[in-house]
């Protein structure tokens, strides 16, 4: 069993101990490279770190029961964004984080792989499928400004060599160009379907070599990069976008060993043990209702309905997702330490955040037969499974629903923000802040201007996003950030959050696609729907949304949504090496 057996006062000292910890051995375990002098440059560097589906309670600093001591670390340091809005799904929300604009013009109005069943969308401004050239972006302006830029990992907003990320910005980059893709390098003689996406060095295909693994891999580059440049004094912005935890789950074994019966109590005692410690750590207030929870049914069995052979096979997905997530917490603590012994770090903004909420589906990319999703193979080579609707809602918790829907499950992701030379965490920023508020922090922490113009001279759609940094600064939020709207839209999902009421439509089948209202003062979990006591409101804020629509150019259809298959379990369960 995990820590719910624990009181909350046990597990409150538990997780200041294991804080205090991981900062006194900061540079224990790197040995990248000996002790330098702090970089000669006086403006900051920056680092943003993305995973990859990660839900909201998945790390401690959020509640989580997963070891994430780096990541702990760094929120001990910073600042937690409670109410930090992103798109639904992934490539929407790496378009306006390089762009610090919305995903409507900024070419992913819908995700690439939806238009190719939305016709009606294909070719229309802002539904190009790919980061287009029509908007400011955050590596552009740096690199002009005299900046080093640098990624590793999954980029999933183009597939051309006009589209990748050495031509929008960055000197030098090692990126996955599909959305999704195995973990590990390729088993030879036994390719599965997983094995298909593309990764390119700069503007060379790569085949990936033995022994890969996406974390691993992903930092050793983004510090050779970083490296590489470092006598030159010149600032740097690093963009590690970590492929874990998304599906397929693959980690080592002994990651995979660690959590070994750690989720045989089930879906239920462990959501319960992570709302139990969001209440300890101040997260959810002690008379909070969090979302309830989808009602069992035969789609969505409560542990209690499932098998002893299926509780088996849920709990070992469980132990996979929760082992690249540890996997991926080492990892960024080897970035962060390489920071901290070269001396960079006192003067290093970070940005952590998830994409979107927590992946619900078993797996988007088909099997063949040369899969082996058997049960002791779940999780290493040739396996191709996902956690599941019940697991992700168990790594959304508080929040309703999930990636792909617009309920917060969805459209919240945890965030931590720590400014150059911060050393003590201030209190949460609990007022909504949205994902292309980060491109206009980033430019205004290191003292850049947005790039107004190509390099052609044709003009450029300004970001529209709000630099946060007075927010960061200041232990209240000033009042434009309490009153500010934010909204969004894919796949004919809607919501508009603004002061006390959150308006949102819900697709199938967690809805009808109507509107629903609820007042987040009163009911923040959105387990009340009362659109039918206050038609005002919902007019009222119906008005915002169009005006919003409008403003952004959104081309409003339900026919782009992706396949419907997240919630069916992959077929080829057997097989073998």
């Amino acid at each position: 069993m995990i820590s719910q057996n624990l009181s909350l006062r046990s597990w409150t000292r538990r997780a200041v101990v294991v804080i205090a910890v991981a900062s006194a051995t900061a540079c224990s375990h790197t040995g990248v490279v000996g002790e330098a002098p702090k970089q000669a440059s006086s403006r900051p560097n920056v680092l943003v770190i993305l995973a990859d589906d990660l839900g909201y309670s998945d790390i401690g600093a959020f509640g989580g029961e997963i070891p994430t001591p780096n990541l702990d670390r760094l929120a001990s340091q910073g600042r937690l964004l409670t109410n930090h809005y992103v798109a639904p799904t992934c490539s929407p929300t790496r378009a306006m984080l390089m762009s610090g604009t919305d995903n409507h013009l900024a070419g992913l109005g819908t995700m690439e792989e939806a238009l190719r069943g939305a016709p009606q969308l294909r070719g229309k401004p802002g539904y190009e499928g790919f980061l287009n050239d029509k908007v400011t972006l955050m590596p552009e302006a740096l690199r002009r400004a005299g900046y080093h830029t640098y990624m590793a990992g999954k980029w999933h907003l183009g597939k051309e060599p006009d589209a990748y990320p050495a031509a929008r910005g960055f000197e030098s980059s090692f990126a996955l160009l599909a959305g999704g893709g195995n973990h590990f390098g390729p088993v030879p003689g036994k390719p599965i379907i997983a094995d298909r996406p593309t990764w390119v060095e700069n503007t060379e295909k790569v085949t990936l070599p033995t022994g890969f693994y996406s974390s691993t891999a992903i930092t050793d580059k983004l510090i050779g990069y970083i490296e590489r440049n470092r006598a030159d004094g010149k600032p740097f912005f690093a963009y590690a976008a970590y492929t874990a935890p998304h599906w397929p789950l693959h980690a080592p074994d002994e990651d995979i060993a660690k959590f070994k019966g750690k989720y045989d109590a089930g879906y239920e005692q462990i959501r319960e043990a992570r709302l139990a410690r969001q209440k300890a750590l101040g997260l959810l207030g002690p008379n909070v209702k969090p979302y309830s929870g989808i009602p069992p049914s035969k789609d969505f069995p409560s542990w209690d309905l499932l098998s002893p052979e299926d509780r088996a096979e849920e709990a070992r997905k469980m132990e996979v997702y929760a082992a690249m997530v540890h996997n991926m917490d080492r990892n960024i603590g080897r970035l962060i330490d390489y920071l901290v012994k070269t001396g960079a770090y006192d003067n290093t903004l970070v940005v952590f955040q998830s994409d979107n909420g927590a992946e619900p589906s078993q797996s988007f990319i088909p099997n063949n037969a040369n899969n082996d999703n058997r049960l002791e193979n779940i999780g290493r080579p040739l396996s191709n499974v996902g956690y599941g609707a019940r697991w992700a809602e168990v790594s959304a918790a508080p929040f309703r629903l999930f990636k792909g829907w617009t309920a917060d499950g969805g459209i919240i992701a945890p965030a931590i923000v720590r400014m150059p030379a911060q050393t003590q965490a201030l209190p949460p920023v609990t007022v909504p802040t949205h994902i292309t508020d980060v491109a206009p922090t980033i430019l205004d922490v290191a003292g850049v201007k947005a790039t107004a113009t190509a390099a052609d001279g044709r003009p450029l759609l300004p970001m529209t996003g709000d630099s946060l940094t007075a927010l960061l600064r200041e232990p209240t939020a000033p009042r434009r950030f309490v009153e500010r709207p934010v909204e969004g839209e894919l796949f004919g999902g809607r919501f508009v959050r603004k002061g006390p009421w959150k308006l949102v439509s819900v697709l199938p089948p967690f809805g009808d696609n109507t509107w629903e209202l609820y007042d987040v003062q009163k009911d923040r979990y959105e387990n009340q729907n009362v659109a039918a006591q206050h038609p005002d409101v919902i007019k009222r804020l119906a008005e915002d949304w169009d005006s919003y629509a409008k403003r952004v150019g959104l081309i409003y259809t339900v026919e782009s949504r992706m396949p419907d298959v997240r919630f069916k379990a992959p077929p080829n369960r057997g097989g073998g090496l």
